[in-house]
């Protein structure tokens, strides 16, 4: 064997190692991510209805209806299980929307940015709605993307220009989970008809229903009834 083929050959082995290392790594760092509580499964099931149908698979969760009116991608917050923004999902499905859930590698959809756009409906207008680092994704993913319309952050900011996007933003009186210094100076890349939105008594976490969160403000209110402002925030928003 050649010094080439030998050299060619102990570098494929140190970057298959090195590969190999950082999944491991992302396994055991994303195996913390926050899970659904049980509580949002027992209130799923007061909602269900038959109009409604799931389809799971490995990287989406997706909700269609008959003669849906737009089509809604939900891109989940860093390290929290996408089932945990089922009850919203649901509630926007049973509105007349067909709803897909992003179930992102390691549970941070920042080391995928572009592998959403494949759930993007190429009939149907676009909604992307993301949650914390599922909102700085989002920006991503709708940056000049004519499929889209409309972005909604929650709890979230734009990294990306949006100023061709209809957006609205969702805050939360308690939300100290998101940079509010990088909020305000995000809103660069939106134009002077974004809309706002702020959650008395809410806080990051109830976003979605997996429980509290580390550095994290104390909610005053329940995660169902901030999910049910959220639910109705987002329903007037689409309707105008």
């Amino acid at each position: 064997m050649t010094k080439f083929k030998k050299y060619i050959k102990r570098t494929f082995i140190v970057l298959l190692t090195i590969f190999a290392l950082l999944i491991v790594i992302l396994k055991i760092y994303s195996s913390n991510s926050h899970q659904p509580l049980e509580e949002m499964n027992t209130q799923l099931e007061l909602i269900k209805d038959d109009n409604v149908e799931k389809f799971t698979d490995r990287d989406e969760i997706r909700y269609t209806v008959q003669n849906p009116k737009k089509h809604i991608l939900f891109i989940p917050g860093g390290l929290v299980e996408p089932e945990s923004y089922e009850y919203i999902a649901y509630s926007l499905a049973l509105e007349g929307y067909n709803v897909t859930i992003f179930k992102p590698f390691f549970n941070l959809a920042i080391l995928s940015p572009n592998y959403a756009s494949r759930f993007l409906d190429e009939e149907l207008d676009n909604v992307v709605i993301g949650h914390s680092l599922g909102g700085i994704v989002g920006s991503m993913l709708s940056s000049k993307n004519d499929l889209i319309s409309t972005v909604i952050l929650m709890g979230s900011y734009p990294i990306k220009d949006l100023n061709d996007k209809n957006v609205l933003f969702i805050t939360a009186e308690y939300d100290e989970g998101m940079d509010s210094i990088k909020f305000d100076e995000s809103l660069k890349y939106t134009n002077d008809d974004a809309a706002f939105f702020n959650i008395e008594n809410g806080n990051h976490a109830q976003f979605g229903w997996y429980g509290p969160q580390d550095g994290d403000g104390e909610a005053r209110i329940s995660t169902l009834s901030q999910q049910i402002i959220i639910i109705d925030t987002i329903i007037d928003y689409l309707k105008n």
